[in-house]
């Protein structure tokens, strides 16, 4: 089977999968947003989650990125058996290590939530010290989840990983919904500890199925862990960049009024939306393959899919941003104006996702193109490239901030997110020589020709219907944002498919094979 097929089928796979996942996601988002909007106690919790689940479980989220690789070595060279030992002692390391980390942040709860937040006084302050202590021992169930979700990636079973937030969030939101209103924001607090060990559980019994059997092994002399460390950590910093530049944007927000930062992250879960249901579920199936060629030494092979899947991010990802810019009061208005939720709260969160749409290729571009130097084991390229991405994301945030306020830190975000993709194809093209570049610029032309066209017919059409429905109910914003979305669509579709005649192969072999990829999984 082509490489061309199987990625389009896994991606296909992954695609409906996480769009039901964040369907969830997104609901959890919409429960947020009615029960506490963009209120002093949504500062908080989201000031807390950067903590425990994105300073700290960026380190094992940069373990398991690593697992790919070396597990697809193990297992081609050396076994199934050995790669499973692998995966054993990996995972005792590496709980021994967050079990220390979560003690510590016991400890020291309180100088982190100043280091984050450091504008953050009096009762915000307490109760952001509070939901951080309470969310501390997810680190261990993440660092455990993330270590099982690389090793299915690695033998391409791709389901489980994509579905573990669908019980996560439904856990989330119900307790949300029960005991938001008598308990507060601690109670979701609580509930993510329950959501995450559920979360963990969830991939074992397709493990074991694999003939995974846990052992519980802490050897940290192990030759694979040791691997897995040596890679680890200049991947944190390389796929770190978008962590560390939320972490930044959070910081400078905690200066501005009050419903900065939940604006800030309302808008990047939106982003996060449509990156983890198209350019992650791309990623996600193409990681293990290239893997695959760099281990059998193929370059050939390696190119063709690389070229494959940055041409497939960009018809997807442009257009994405191009309608999130255009119709992001609609967008956001019908998913989360409501309750607490009001008008004020609209307007912040869509100036701040006009700024993450404008970058939103280029996260999935700086993700496709970090795997691929990943799967060579080079993990030093994309940390280097990383840590000047930071540096200049640091410098436009206190420059803009000045002039756009909440929309110079987006847009800091953005510029950075692009600056690092340049350097990724420049060091690409470095290492590999010729990488194909006429063909992805063609790929790009052509999207960016359509979504263009979209985008003016969409932007006018949206303006002209909505003005003729009654003002006083929501389901008829709802009826006119779907119809401009599903017009918009076509529209794009059709241009691309016209420019492209690939594109429409490419696209009926994912359907045709959809139902016996989830067979398999």
């Amino acid at each position: 089977m082509s490489t061309a097929k199987k990625a389009v089928k896994a991606a296909s796979v992954i695609m409906i999968i996480t769009l039901l996942s964040k369907v969830s996601g997104f609901l959890r988002e919409i429960t947020f947003a009615a029960k506490f909007g963009t209120s002093v106690s949504m500062d908080a919790y989201n000031i807390a989650t950067v903590i425990p689940m994105t300073l700290f479980v960026a380190v094992t989220a940069a373990i398991a990125t690593t697992v790919v690789p070396i597990f697809t070595e193990y297992f081609q060279k050396e076994g199934k058996q050995k790669a499973f030992d692998f995966i054993n002692n990996l995972l005792g390391v590496v709980l021994v290590a967050t079990v220390i980390l979560t003690f510590l942040g016991f400890t020291f709860a309180p100088y982190l939530v100043k280091f984050v937040a450091p504008a953050f006084t009096g009762e915000k302050f307490e109760l952001t010290v509070k939901i951080t202590t309470i969310l501390l021992p997810t680190m261990v169930l993440i660092a455990a989840s993330n270590i099982f979700t690389g090793a299915l990636q690695a033998m391409e079973h791709f389901t489980v990983p994509a579905m573990i937030g669908i019980p996560y969030n439904i856990i989330v939101i119900t307790v949300a919904i029960l005991y938001g209103g008598k308990f507060g924001i601690t109670a979701v607090a609580y509930s993510t500890i329950i959501a995450t060990f559920i979360q963990t559980l969830v991939h074992l019994p397709v493990l074991y199925k694999l003939g995974y059997r846990f052992k519980l092994r802490v050897n940290f002399k192990d030759e694979g862990v040791k691997r897995v460390i040596l890679l680890a950590m200049p991947v944190l910093v390389g796929t770190g960049v978008q962590t560390i530049n939320v972490y930044v944007d959070r910081v400078i927000a905690s200066f501005l009024p009050d419903g900065s930062i939940a604006a800030l992250s309302y808008a990047n879960r939106l982003k996060t939306f449509a990156l983890g249901v198209f350019s992650t579920s791309i990623a996600t199936a193409i990681y293990p393959v290239l893997s695959q060629h760099s281990v059998a030494d193929d370059k050939e092979g390696f190119l063709k899919s690389l070229n494959f899947v940055v041409s497939g991010i960009l018809y997807v990802l442009i257009p994405v941003s191009v309608g999130a810019m255009v119709l992001r009061v609609p967008i956001i208005k019908v998913l989360f104006e409501r309750g607490a939720f009001d008008e004020k709260s609209t307007y912040l969160t869509s100036i701040a996702l006009f700024y993450y749409a404008i970058g939103m290729t280029a996260y999935g571009l700086r993700d496709v193109l970090s795997r691929s130097f990943y799967s060579m084991k080079d993990t030093k390229t994309p940390m280097i490239n990383g840590a000047m991405a930071v540096l200049l994301n640091i410098a436009l945030n206190l420059i803009l901030v000045r002039y756009l306020k909440l929309g110079g830190l987006a847009l800091s975000t953005s510029i950075a997110a692009i600056f690092a993709t340049f350097l990724l194809f420049t060091s690409l093209k470095r290492k590999l020589g010729k990488i194909g570049g006429k063909y992805m610029f063609m790929s790009f032309i052509r999207a960016m020709f359509a979504s263009v066209v979209m985008g003016v017919i969409v932007h006018f059409m949206y303006n002209n219907l909505i003005v003729k429905m009654p003002s006083d109910k929501r389901i008829y914003e709802v009826i006119v944002l779907f119809m401009t979305i599903l017009i918009g669509t076509i529209i794009y579709s059709a241009i691309v498919l016209i420019t492209d005649k690939s594109a429409l192969s490419y696209f009926k072999r994912g359907i045709r094979f959809v139902n016996s990829k989830l067979v398999r999984n």
